[in-house]
C-alpha cells in the first residue's frame, strides 16, 4: 500500500514535468519514507491517547526515531509487517509503562533495564541493515553517537525516576527494546563477518 502510494505520488509528479524520470525511482524512495514515518507517528499518537499519555507517547517517538538510525537493529521485510510490529510494541511499552506506574515499579529492576541496555548498545550498535551498508567511519561514527546517546538518556531515565515513574520507565523500556532489537537483527552478525 505505501510502496504503491508513493509510486502513484511519484509517477503523478513526472507526468506534470515537476521531477525529471530518471529520478522517479529517488522520490518513490524518499515518499515512501515519508508515509511511513507519518504513519508511525500517527499510530504512536493513537496508542498515546488510548492510554492518556500524549506527552509520553511523543517522547517515546521522538527517542526511539532518533536512536535507531544510529543503532539500527532489526527491520521487518515489508511496511505491514513493520507498522504492525511497531504497534504492538508501542502497546507493551505503553502498558507495561503504565503498570509500572501504578504497581512496585523498583529503582533495582530499573537500573537492571538501563544497565542490559547500555551493554548490548555498547557491544552491538550500530547493526547494519543489508540493504544499507554502512562506511567504517560511517560505523565509528553511528557507535559513538548511539553509546552517547544511551547513556544520556539512561541518566536522564534514572534522574526523572524520583519525579516520574511514568516517563522514567517509557525511557528504559524503549531503550531495552532497541537493544533486543539489536539482538534479534542479526544474532550471528560477527561469526559471519569472521567467515567472509
Amino acid at each position: 500500500m505505501i510502496t504503491e502510494l508513493s509510486k502513484r505520488i511519484s509517477h503523478f509528479l513526472c507526468e506534470k514535468d515537476i521531477v525529471k524520470e530518471e529520478t522517479v525511482e529517488i522520490y518513490q524512495y524518499g515518499f515512501e519514507i515519508i508515509i511511513s514515518t507519518l504513519i508511525g507517528f500517527f499510530i504512536t499518537v493513537l496508542i498515546g491517547a488510548v492510554f492518556h499519555m500524549i506527552i509520553a507517547s511523543l517522547l517515546y517517538y521522538f527517542v526511539l526515531v532518533v536512536l535507531r538510525q544510529f543503532t539500527g537493529g532489526y527491520h521487518a521485510d515489508t511496511y505491514l509487517k513493520c507498522n504492525l510490529i511497531f504497534a504492538v510494541t508501542t502497546m507493551l511499552i505503553f502498558g507495561m509503562a503504565k503498570i509500572a506506574e501504578n504497581a512496585h515499579y523498583t529503582i533495582g529492576f530499573h537500573i537492571l533495564l538501563l544497565f542490559f541496555s547500555i551493554i548490548v548498545i555498547c557491544i552491538k550498535a550500530p547493526v547494519e541493515n543489508e540493504n544499507k551498508p554502512l562506511s567504517k567511519k560511517e560505523k565509528t561514527r553511528n557507535h559513538k553517537i548511539s553509546v552517547t546517546v544511551t547513556f544520556v538518556l539512561a541518566g536522564i531515565s534514572g534522574f526523572i525516576y524520583w519525579k516520574s515513574i511514568l516517563l522514567s520507565a517509557i525511557l528504559a523500556f524503549t531503550l531495552f527494546v532497541i537493544a533486543a532489537m539489536a539482538i534479534i537483527a542479526n544474532p550471528h552478525r560477527k561469526e559471519m563477518e569472521e567467515n567472509e
